[in-house]
């Protein structure tokens, strides 16, 4: 079998060249990051530093516009519900008028319409009146009649009263108009 192999027998053997260039790869390494951290990392990190508070800043942005036209749409709600009313309040107003009107015009028909029956009892009263004068025309005709037929016929007293009876018996037949 073998042998094992020790450590010892894998140390490295560094000479004085090696070790100056891992010196001087070392020492660039670190200046290299030095003049980085001064020349990047400070503007990296002001760069990332100024757009987080842009982000920020937008984000409270977003915020605001978002509470203001939460309420803008509050305001646009209320003015609906206003325009419901005021809608509602005319159609109330115009449904009163409408009914007020109405019963204005039902009163002025029903004044109207008496107004003609008036004038219509007053044309029949008018014409009763006729009538009747007609009828006393008549009557005083019948009676002229009469009292020149008693004239001229020389009558004993019971034709005259015969004669009486029969115009009276007429003027019976004859309706009055009251």
């Amino acid at each position: 079998m073998g042998e094992i192999p020790y450590i010892t027998d894998y140390v490295i053997k560094l000479d004085q060249q090696f070790v100056y260039q891992l010196f001087i790869q070392l020492f660039n390494t670190a200046f290299l990051c030095f003049i980085l951290t001064k020349l990047l990392y400070k503007p990296v990190k002001q760069f990332l530093k100024e757009r987080k508070e842009k982000i920020i800043n937008q984000i409270d942005s977003a915020a605001i516009q978002l509470e203001e036209a939460e309420k803008l749409k509050a305001e646009y709600e209320a003015k609906l519900k206003e325009i419901d009313s005021e809608r509602e309040e005319i159609l109330s107003s115009a449904r009163s008028a409408a009914k007020q009107r109405e019963s204005e015009i039902i009163s002025d028909a029903n004044k109207e319409a008496k107004i003609i029956k008036d004038r219509a009892m007053l044309d029949i009263q008018r014409e009763q009146e006729k009538a009747k004068d007609e009828i006393r025309k008549q009557i005083i005709e019948v009676s002229a009649l009469m009292a020149s037929r008693f004239i001229s016929a020389s009558m004993n007293e019971e034709q005259q009263n015969q004669l009486l009876g029969n115009a009276i018996e007429e003027l019976e037949d004859v309706k009055w108009l009251s």
